[in-house]
C-alpha cells in the first residue's frame, strides 16, 4: 500500500513546502503525515496477518488453497511451455491448456506475493536473531 500512496505523499510534501513558510512547521507536518501513513500501513499488515492466522486455524484446506492454486497454475505453465512442445515435437500432437488473461495476472500476483512474503519472513527472522549491540559494546 505504501508504494501506491508514495506519489500522493510526495505531492502532499511538496504542497506543505509551498504552503507553509515556517521550516519547523513544515517538518512537523511532514513527520505527522509520515506517522499517519506508517500507522495505516501497520494496521493493514495486522489485518492481513489476522486473515492468514484465521485461515491457518480453519483447517488444512482453508490454509492450503492459495498454495494449491499456485501449484495448479505452475503445472499448467510447465505443461504448456515445457511438456507441450516436447509432445508436439515427438508425437505431432498439440495439447495445451488455454488460460484467460486474468489468470496470468493472478499467477503473477500470487508468485510475487509468495516471493516477497518469503523474503520478508527471512529478513524478519534474521533481524530477530541478530544480537543487539549498544554503544558501549561497540566502542569497547
Amino acid at each position: 500500500m505504501l508504494n501506491a500512496v508514495a506519489p500522493l505523499a510526495k505531492v502532499l510534501f511538496n504542497t506543505i513546502e509551498k504552503a507553509v513558510p515556517d521550516k519547523d512547521l513544515q517538518e512537523k507536518l511532514k513527520a505527522q503525515l509520515q506517522t499517519q501513513l506508517l500507522q495505516s500501513h501497520t494496521q493493514e499488515l495486522q489485518a492481513a496477518a489476522k486473515i492468514v492466522e484465521a485461515e491457518a486455524k480453519a483447517g488444512w484446506f482453508a490454509s492450503s488453497w492459495r498454495p494449491l492454486l499456485m501449484y495448479v497454475l505452475i503445472f499448467i505453465l510447465v505443461w504448456n511451455y515445457v511438456l507441450g512442445p516436447v509432445i508436439l515435437f515427438f508425437f505431432k500432437a498439440s495439447i495445451t491448456i488455454q488460460l484467460p488473461g486474468d489468470v496470468w495476472t493472478l499467477l503473477q500476483i500470487g508468485l510475487g506475493g509468495y516471493v516477497v512474503g518469503r523474503s520478508a519472513e527471512s529478513v524478519a527472522r534474521t533481524m530477530a536473531n541478530r544480537p543487539v549491540i549498544n554503544k558501549e559494546q561497540e566502542n569497547g
